[in-house]
């Protein structure tokens, strides 16, 4: 009798090889699913820090909250430019000057981080008592081929009482 050979057959190897290609698939679309999950995390942490640093910017400059009202008539980016060009170290600057350098800084840097900017603006509703808080509310919105939905925002709001001298 002839004892045939140990071993693995060509169809038992190709439906290895076959299983095997199927999991290293599905691992690699994990790995892309990852990839793009931590882009789309890197961006939401640079539309916060942007939209958290206009809030310092304006805790900055308390009294000029109502210049930072885009919604009210908002200078366009030249004149705001213009406005915080100047400012000159030796002659200081006005308040409405800082606030729309402060506009200019945020809307140009948005457009530097984000090809696309859909908005990027500040509410601003002022205090009208002294037990009344400031509030404010500055939201970054862009629009984003990479994601499901096509568009991602960040919105900040904030409820302030300025310090009161005493």
């Amino acid at each position: 009798m002839r004892r045939a050979a140990g071993g693995f057959t060509l169809l038992e190897t190709l439906v290895a090889l076959m299983v095997l290609s199927a999991g290293l698939l599905g691992a690699a679309a994990l790995l892309l699913d990852g990839v793009r999950g931590h882009a789309a995390a890197l961006r939401r942490v640079a539309a916060s820090n942007l939209v958290r640093d206009m809030a310092d910017r304006i805790r900055a400059n308390p009294r000029g909250g109502v210049h930072y009202d885009t919604r009210a008539n908002a200078p366009s980016v030249g004149v705001a430019r213009e406005a915080a060009s100047a400012c000159g170290e030796s002659s200081g600057c006005e308040i409405a000057q800082v606030a729309a350098a402060d506009l200019a800084h945020f809307e140009s840097a948005a457009h530097l981080i984000f090809a696309r900017v859909e908005d990027a603006r500040v509410e601003y509703a002022s205090a009208t008592g002294p037990a009344t808080l400031a509030r404010y509310r500055i939201t970054l919105r862009w629009s984003d081929a990479r994601s499901d939905a096509g568009t991602d925002s960040v919105t900040l709001q904030v409820l302030w009482q300025a310090p009161v001298a005493g």
